[in-house]
């Protein structure tokens, strides 16, 4: 019926048309029939060929793997700079090809108090450089300190999250923690240029700490990045001081002006327009009795509404501790310590070793997915802190079983260092087409103090795999897998 249909539409036109070029319209109508033809035939002929045959569709690999790559560590903020006394707290995020370096801009001293800024530098990624752009002042607020600048990613609004606190220039921290009330303000800012401007900030205490039923004395978001989960939620993690029951109780060096030390997390489910408060890690002790004051957190999300929080302690003679949340943030199960995840928990004064006023140090947990189906564990981890009881040797380590074992640490400087933030992105090879896995962190250090210089480094996957020593063995519960 078809080829009778075509056969007499080509004899219409063939009419219409002058007789020189009636012999081309028949040839090229002929070989449309054909071709047509052969088109309605290949099905059938497909499905002869492969009936009771099993069809093979070969699974893809999600993730290439390539030569270990890590590039050198290069300065991005130093003492000085544009006439600030000390660069502190970094805070690192990587989108739309860019990555923004935050931190504390303290203009009078290196210690926490005194008149900070906030401030950005954007860093281009061109392949494995980065080119910097100058320094943006983010939020500078007359007769305050802005601490402790947290960004979150919002890939649903392609915006940048920065939550943050403000606190009166010269009132310090332990006044604070003594005197039990809020005297602080909890803040938000968003960009939607990829950090060139920033909205102005607004006010979110009331809605946070305002929702306490004990007020604490002091709050703090991060330090380092907040996490946007699969959902779309924001969740920003934290750590604050409260006078309650638990703290009360402690007694001689455990007591800190009666508070007890609480990770938690605060949380936004629209964007960064409104914010909420979380769950907390429950007090508790260890095997020796020591009261666990989980402190300056980090969060990742394991699966889809299970969140762990990874914190520092500040016993020195404590390890980090973990955390789980299986109703994305709004409870937390008790803390549970990491042997092999030290901290440093004493200085040296006059060329004695003296444990620190508040021990443990601040570190930076990234979540990634796992490079290959065989993989038991969906997301594994990558780690960094200081590993050592001292301020030194800025290291990092792997975890494939979702933070219930770690490996030993890959040492990336081994001179003072502190702080440090890690983030995570993905490039693609250009012989395969596939996924390429890689990390960079920002973190402090310098040659006689910690305190010197915030500085950056990239390496892949690869590098890491091939840079860390064997995974530390231990019971699976150490770690908080409930």
């Amino acid at each position: 019926m078809l080829s009778r249909q075509i056969r007499m539409t080509l004899k219409r036109i063939a009419y219409s048309v002058r007789p020189s070029c009636q012999l081309v319209l028949i040839v090229l109508g002929v070989l449309t029939v054909v071709w047509v033809l052969i088109l309605l035939q290949r099905p059938l002929e497909d499905m002869a060929s492969t009936k009771n045959k099993r069809i093979e569709v070969p699974r893809p690999k999600e993730y290439a793997t390539k030569k270990a790559y890590e590039t050198d560590i290069e300065i991005v903020y130093k003492q000085g700079f544009l006439g600030y006394n000390t660069s502190r707290i970094p805070a690192l995020v990587y989108h739309q090809g860019y990555f923004l370096a935050f931190c504390e801009a303290r203009k009078e001293t290196f210690r926490d108090i005194g008149s900070m800024d906030l401030v950005v530098r954007r860093g281009r990624r061109l392949d494995w450089k980065v080119q910097w752009g100058e320094v943006i002042v983010v939020v500078t607020k007359p007769g305050y300190r802005v601490m402790n600048p947290c960004p979150i990613v919002d890939k649903d609004l392609e915006a940048i999250v920065l939550v943050f606190i403000a606190i009166p220039a010269h009132l310090s921290q332990w006044t604070m923690v003594e005197d039990g009330f809020i005297q602080q303000q909890v803040m938000v800012t968003r960009s939607f240029d990829n950090g060139l401007t920033w909205t102005y900030p607004r006010d979110i205490t009331a809605s946070t700490l305002g929702k306490m039923r004990i007020p604490p004395g002091i709050y703090a978001p991060g330090p380092g990045h907040g996490i946007q989960t699969s959902s779309g939620k924001l969740v920003i993690p934290g750590n604050y001081f409260v006078k309650d029951k638990f703290g009360s109780m402690l007694k001689f060096e455990e007591n800190i002006y009666d508070n007890a030390n609480y990770a938690n997390v605060i949380y936004s489910s629209d964007g960064g327009v409104s914010w909420h408060l979380g769950g907390s890690i429950p007090y508790g002790t260890d095997a020796s009795g020591w009261t666990i004051h989980s402190n300056e957190a980090m969060v990742v999300e394991m699966q889809e509404g299970v969140l762990m929080l990874n914190t520092r302690t500040l016993h020195p003679d404590l390890p980090r501790v973990q955390s789980w949340s299986r109703n994305e943030g709004h409870s937390f199960s008790s803390g549970k310590l990491v042997p092999e995840l030290i901290e440093p928990g004493y200085k040296l004064v006059n060329n004695e070793t003296q444990s620190s006023k508040a021990a443990g140090c601040q570190a930076s947990l990234i979540g990634f997915p796992a490079p290959h189906h065989i993989s038991k564990h969906k997301t594994w981890l990558a780690f960094s802190n200081p590993a050592s009881m001292f301020r030194e040797h800025m290291s990092v380590r792997l975890s494939r079983d979702g933070g219930r074992t770690y490996t030993n640490p890959w040492t990336i400087y081994d001179l003072p260092a502190a702080y440090s933030d890690l983030t995570y992105f993905e490039t693609l090879d250009r012989e395969t087409g596939l996924k390429l896995q890689n990390f960079a962190i920002l973190f402090e250090g310098g040659m006689d103090t910690p305190y010197e210089k915030i500085m950056f480094k990239m390496f892949n996957l690869d590098a890491l795999l091939s840079r860390v020593p064997r995974t530390i063995r231990r019971h699976r519960t150490a770690a908080g897998s409930d």
